[in-house]
């Protein structure tokens, strides 16, 4: 999955590095506070030592070279005070200790001479405002430089987020753009097989809900999960740092939670690999229902269709729950463990610090790091649940980009002239959809350069067959179909289908303008070119009755089309491609006779020295053809032109009998 984020590795490199300082401040926070609380607020009853003034630097150096850390307080009755800020003994200068007893401050001497709270002989003297003031001076402007420190990591932080945020976006929107273009580019190198085998709701809900997840994962999970996981490392170090033995009674419950993580991972991941693939069955039941819907009420189809949509959502629905409460277990569980770590902190803590083992300020910055702790882990659930529903995800992505084409560009491709002569030849052809359920047997035949071929036989012939694999919409099992004497196997994709067009039955539309949905990839064609084509055709007053002309949107597959304006446009598609080899898929069956009759004259006209190929299911469409071909079930069972076949009586002689017997029928019915 980093494969896609590799070109942005820069971008994700910077948002660590914002990520490593967004870190850094948030550990740096309690601990500024615990400093605070032990040094500067509490740090007047921390234990002295007074020496006299002219001694005070000699000591100081022997403080120093003893690796002692103090402070230099203040000089009062001329003595020096140093403040000791480790709890250690040394035998320099006289012990003493600031105390405070109702409202009053008291300096005590030779404290470490204190045998019992009865002894009263300690020599001590009350201290006044001003002279607390000389003791705390150091602790005033100590505060003030934590407390500007402390502003300057909130605000540091906060820039360092937005900074970071934006990254994290930018990288997101980039990969998932990526995704989406290969995604893409992939379907459209894909056979039409591949999108008779796939519902198009599931290929939608790939590059849609799937890549969404990614994206979840590219501009949030990865760079999250990395600070959650250095929070955690910091935190652990400091704490440490400060009391080993707290940090490990308040660690008690990790094996714990480690368990339940391990446990969760598992049934999580499994759900949302469910979820995925109902919500794929349910997108694939709304396209096709929708898409479909005219057939449904037709045939009265919608309670039926109702029961099968409740049916779907019904399991999305207990997927959903079920993931929900599983959530709900995970999530307060980590909480749960948190808050007895926090019960055992304040338990033992509060003890240590009465019994003076560690200060109060450790105390504070643990309760902070604790719950900071925690947050991360309840972080990582939520970053498991995204990683899981992106891990579902991906396989379905990858699933389809490792589907490989059938149908590929030679390594080594033969180039087609500019303009091909249009000779087609068949040569032993086999071909079947599935394995050996063969649709064309050992098909023959050849169609000379310009010459117009008919092709006819019943539903299931293998008519529609012939015409997808000249195009290469499916390959042949056995056999060689040419086309001008090279193997079409051996031609590129595009220039093959760019010298051989096809007007079809059901001709699809894009939600474009008339004129959009015409030109398609020949931008060089003007506006004027493709009115002039209309009415050369006579088909010109189809499209000028529309609301705004040849510049109405069509809507999605063209609902303000009849069928017959499709097929109109599909045979103007054709025209103005102006390929050197013309099939016609059934491409008059939907329209009317006064139109069809103007179109079969310009397609005569069109078709002259041009390799053209007629399927027809009205034989009268295609009585003009220099040959006809007339299958069964695959094979070829005649050839010959209009008069011979008929004066055979085989075959195509019985199909246009039956088929005027259904037009005798149809009069006398109407």
């Amino acid at each position: 999955m980093l494969a896609f984020a590799k070109p942005y590795w820069k971008l994700l490199l910077v948002s660590l590095l914002f990520t490593g300082c967004i870190v850094v401040a948030s550990l740096a926070q309690p601990f500024i506070i615990k400093v605070a609380i032990d040094l500067h607020i509490n740090g007047l009853y921390k234990p002295m030592i007074a020496v006299e003034a002219p001694h005070s630097n000699e000591v100081k150096k022997q403080l120093e070279l003893g690796g002692i850390k103090h402070k230099r307080l203040t000089e009062l009755d001329q003595m020096v005070y140093f403040r000791l800020l480790d709890q250690v003994e040394t035998s320099f200068g006289e012990k003493a200790v600031i105390s405070h007893e109702n409202g009053s401050y008291f300096l005590i001497y030779g404290v470490d001479k204190l045998k019992n709270y009865e002894d009263q002989s300690l020599p001590m003297r009350s201290l006044t405002s001003e002279e607390i003031d000389l003791f705390r001076q150091q602790d005033y402007q100590g505060l003030i430089y934590l407390g500007v420190l402390y502003f300057i990591l909130l605000a540091s932080s906060a820039v360092f987020t937005y900074f970071q945020n934006n990254a994290l976006q930018y990288t997101g929107q980039f990969v998932i753009y990526d995704i989406r273009q290969q995604i893409f580019k992939h379907f459209s190198k894909m056979p039409i097989s591949y999108y008779r085998q796939n519902p198009i709701g599931r290929l939608v809900t790939r590059i849609t809900h799937d890549v969404e997840a990614l994206n979840q994962l590219y501009s949030q999970v990865i760079v999250n999960l990395v600070k959650e996981v250095l929070i955690l490392v910091g935190i652990i170090i400091i704490m440490l740092y400060m009391s080993v033995k707290l940090t490990l009674i308040c660690f008690i419950v990790i094996p714990v939670i480690g368990v339940i993580t391990f446990y969760f991972k598992r049934v999580l991941r499994n759900n949302q690999r469910y979820l995925r693939l109902i919500l794929s069955r349910l997108n694939s039941f709304l396209a096709e229902n929708l898409s479909g819907m005219t057939v449904i009420q037709l045939f009265a189809r919608e309670e039926k269709q109702l029961e099968k949509f409740n049916e779907l959502n019904e399991k999305h629905y207990k997927a959903g729950m079920r993931q929900t409460v599983l959530n709900s277990i995970f999530n307060p569980s980590i909480g749960l463990f948190g808050n007895i770590a926090l019960a055992l902190l304040v338990w033992y803590g509060g003890r240590s610090v009465i019994d003076g083992a560690i200060t109060f300020g450790v105390v504070y910055a643990f309760t902070h790091y604790v719950r900071q702790f925690f947050e991360p882990l309840r972080g990582l659930a939520d970053r498991f649940n995204q990683i899981q529903a992106a891990l579902a995800s991906a396989e379905r992505i990858f699933e389809t980009l490792e589907t490989n084409a059938t149908i590929v560009n030679p390594d080594n491709p033969k180039r087609l002239p500019e303009k091909v002569a249009g000779k087609i030849d068949f040569d032993h052809v086999w071909f079947a959809y599935q394995n050996e359920e063969w649709v064309l047997t050992d098909i023959s035949f050849q169609i000379k350069p310009g010459e117009t071929v008919g092709i006819v036989g019943a539903t299931g012939a293998g008519k529609s067959s012939i015409i997808q694999l000249i195009n290469r919409f499916y390959d042949i099992q056995k056999g060689r179909i040419m086309l001008d004497g090279i193997n079409i196997k051996d031609v590129r994709l595009n220039d093959l289908r760019k010298r051989v067009g096809i007007i079809q039955q059901d001709a699809f539309v894009f939600s474009g303008t008339v004129f959009d949905n015409i030109r398609l990839n020949h931008h060089h064609v003007s506006n004027e070119d493709i009115i002039k084509a209309a009415r050369s055709v006579n088909i010109d007053p189809f499209f000028q009755m529309l609301p705004q002309g040849y510049e109405t949107m069509l809507g999605e597959e063209g609902v303000v089309l009849s069928t017959g304006q499709k097929q109109l446009l599909s045979f103007l598609r054709a025209i103005i491609a102006n390929n050197d080899v013309l099939i016609l898929d059934e491409a008059t069956a939907n329209i009317d006779t006064e139109s069809e009759t103007a179109v079969q004259q310009t397609l005569m006209q069109f078709s002259t020295n041009r390799t053209t190929i007629i399927i027809a299911h009205r034989l009268s469409t295609i009585q003009h053809a220099d040959r006809i071909i007339v299958l069964h079930k695959g094979k070829i069972l005649e050839t010959g032109n209009h008069e011979e076949l008929l004066t055979k009586q085989g075959a195509y002689y019985q199909l246009c009998v039956n088929q005027n017997k259904e037009r005798l029928v149809k009069l006398k019915q109407s």
